[in-house]
């Protein structure tokens, strides 16, 4: 029973309470007892004044009443002390004031010591009362001083007493004391061995567990309860840790199949080619689940059928094989998204059939919402898919999908592209013709017009200077033609080069059609822009200034550069007639929509601002590079 640890510290509540009990029995034991001593050694004490009373009232008032109530009182007092009874106390001045005097039960002699000595006084009493009646004084002199001595014995051997009853009494509380002290340092020791010790192995044990250290068992604590709980420890400990190392395994092997998963994904990806991506993901998913075969499908153009487009391994029988949507698997894969694991032969399916028997799992090619078909792989029958290898399945079956998806995308994109290059292509010519070849022509029929005038004048000499500038210009024209044609264009201005670029090309013009083109430049940081930028403002401002020699005949033409709100602002004004731009823009004018797709081209904007009789101002803006 005590060789728990309850029992134990049950047994000390149980000791300490008893102790105390002890104690505080012992203590008013003491106290009652200290109460009745006293009161006998007051009332032995009182029979020694007693006897002098006495003495002296036979001597002074031989008849008094008072004599004989103290004869009487004294005989009482002395027959309780020896046999145990009643006895008055009062007060000892006058014994017979009423209402003074009370009773007190006194106990029998303590022990035969003192019964001896009550005897010789009772019979010294006697001796000494004899001498009272008739009333011998000398005799009663000579008797009283043997009295008095023998009641102070008395007296004495009553102290001593109750100074033994103390001593024992102080003797039972020291005791007590001394125990519960030792009963204290037992539950002190107890508790630390038997309760603080184990449990300080078993939290250490636990944070063990905590941080992963399952390796260390847990120390033996003992028999009693906490030695149970300790080998309960124990017991979790060597199943957390069986545990532990199983999904250390579990998870190193996911972790495996996930990373070659993934790796097969990005190989996957980044095959465009639609065939091999189609003969490279059936090989792949072959692998990834130790299959012996492999077959992917896709939906036909209407949605009906799974067309079997690749095996691993390649088995040409077997491709373009058709199975309709009305019959399982394709019907639940498909039409649910959701994988199916099944026997070979179980499957309505002539892929499938040919691998049986076998284990097979068919998972859904899903690029977002949408099934583009199934990958389905077969293994022997001993050899279960799980889940962890059917999620690794569909985690493929998607990153298929989404590939096959891009590859189609990418044929569909390379087709578009073509078309776009070739129509690219036109435009490029068509600008091109419009920027050089038909600016070229519009100055050669300007020239020939002047030609003819000279001719008809008289002025030959400066018609033929005029012929030989027209005939530059046609040899210039030839070869603008030739590098259109072989996708050629001119060199593009350099950063450094630029505002030299542009006073050539307004010199050219200004040769060319007899403008007055001022140019001025507001910041010169205004220049710095990307390559492709200057070369479409230098075209834009050529076409300006051509549409204000042709269309506005204008005399005189501002070309301002500035920089506004980190933009480069080039403002082309002339004092032509004007137009209303309201009307351009329901016409087609070619020349309008080329210098706008050209500056957007490089990231601006281009807009116009004319109205009839007040001229034209068009504001061409570009990004700066470092803005």
């Amino acid at each position: 029973m005590f060789d728990s640890v309850q029992g134990r510290i049950n047994l000390i509540f149980l000791t300490f309470s008893l102790l105390v009990v002890l104690s505080v029995g012992a203590t008013f034991w003491g106290i009652q007892t200290q109460r009745t001593d006293a009161l006998i050694i007051n009332l032995a004490g009182r029979q020694r004044m007693l006897t002098q009373k006495i003495t002296w009232l036979a001597l002074a008032q031989p008849g008094s009443p008072e004599l004989s109530a103290s004869v009487r009182l004294f005989e009482e007092t002395l027959n309780a002390l020896r046999y145990g009874g009643p006895a008055s106390y009062g007060v000892a001045a006058d014994l017979s004031a009423p209402g003074e005097v009370s009773t007190v039960v006194l106990p029998n002699a303590p022990d035969s010591t003192l019964a001896a000595e009550l005897d010789e006084a009772t019979r010294l009493w006697d001796d000494f009362r004899h001498h009272l009646e008739p009333l011998d004084i000398q005799a009663l002199q000579a008797a009283s001083p043997s009295l008095l001595a023998h009641l102070d014995r008395i007296v004495s051997q009553y102290e001593e007493r109750a100074k033994a009853k103390l001593g024992r009494v102080k003797l039972i509380q020291g005791i007590s004391l001394l125990a519960g002290l030792a009963l204290l340092m037992w539950g002190y020791l107890l508790t630390r061995k038997r309760i603080f010790a184990p449990l300080v192995q078993l939290g250490a044990a636990a944070r063990r567990m905590e941080a992963g250290q399952l390796a260390e068992p847990v120390p033996p604590i003992g028999d009693d309860e906490l030695g149970e709980l300790g080998n309960v420890f124990e017991s979790m400990r060597a199943e957390v840790a069986s545990v532990h190392e199983h999904l250390e395994t579990r998870v190193a092997q996911r972790t495996r199949e996930l990373a070659a998963a993934f790796e097969l994904s990005q190989e996957i990806v980044a095959q465009l080619e639609l065939d091999r991506l189609l003969r490279s993901v059936t090989e792949r998913a072959r692998l990834l689940t130790h299959a012996r075969a492999a077959a992917l499908c896709l939906l036909n153009q209407d949605g009906s059928m799974l067309v079997l487009e690749a095996s691993s391994p390649e088995d040409e029988a077997h491709i373009n094989l058709q199975q309709s949507l009305q019959r399982e698997p394709a019907r639940c894969v498909v039409c649910t998204g959701e994988p199916v694991v099944a026997q070979a032969e179980c499957l309505p399916c002539a892929f499938l059939h040919s691998q049986a028997p076998g284990q097979s799992a068919v998972a859904p090619l899903r690029a977002g919402e949408t099934t583009i078909g199934a990958l389905c792989v077969v293994r022997d029958s001993g050899q279960a898919f799980d889940r962890d290898e059917t999620r690794a399945l569909t985690l493929l079956s998607n990153s298929a999908a989404i590939a096959i998806t891009n590859a189609r995308l990418v044929e569909t994109g390379r087709s578009q592209a073509e078309q776009a290059a070739k129509l690219s292509e036109r435009e490029r010519l068509a600008e091109e013709l419009h920027d050089n070849l038909a600016q070229t022509l519009s100055f050669l029929n300007v020239q020939t017009e002047r030609v003819v005038g000279m001719v008809k004048t008289g002025d030959v000499e400066e018609g033929l200077s005029q012929l030989e500038r027209m005939k530059e210009a046609i040899g210039g024209a030839y070869l603008q033609v030739r590098a259109a044609l072989v996708g050629l264009s001119e060199p593009l201005p350099n950063a450094d080069d630029f505002a030299h670029k542009l006073s050539e090309n307004l010199d050219e013009i200004r040769h060319a059609t007899g403008l007055h083109v001022a140019l001025e430049v507001a910041d010169a940081s205004a220049l710095e822009l990307p390559r492709m930028a200057q070369a479409q403002a230098i075209r834009i401002m050529r076409e300006a200034l051509a549409n204000a020699s042709k269309h506005s005949q204008a005399q005189n033409v501002r070309v301002c550069i500035e920089r506004m709100n980190g933009q480069s602002r080039f403002i082309i004004e002339d004092d032509g007639r004007g137009f209303d731009p309201q009307d351009v823009q329901g016409k087609s004018h070619l020349g309008l929509r080329l210098m706008r797709a050209r500056a957007e081209r490089s990231g601006g904007t281009l807009e116009v601002e004319s109205a009839p009789g007040k001229g034209t101002r068009v504001v061409v803006c570009f990004p700066i590079k470092d803005a």
